[in-house]
């Protein structure tokens, strides 16, 4: 990367990892009762709809 980096691009990084460090503390994963399994083949698998999931408080 060149000289004209973005000052903050380190502290963001933190920020965004503190915080989904809170979510996971907070909650829990399933995966949407609807959610049907649908991948696309491209250089790497990813689901065509996205994934549905809901968080729950623990």
């Amino acid at each position: 990367m060149g000289h004209r980096n973005c000052v903050g691009t380190n502290f963001a990084t933190i920020e965004a990892k503190i915080a989904l460090s809170m979510i996971l503390q907070r909650y829990f994963f399933t995966l949407s009762p609807g959610y049907v399994h649908s991948p696309l083949k491209h250089l790497a698998l990813h689901p065509q709809h996205g994934v549905q999931i809901m968080l729950h408080s623990l």
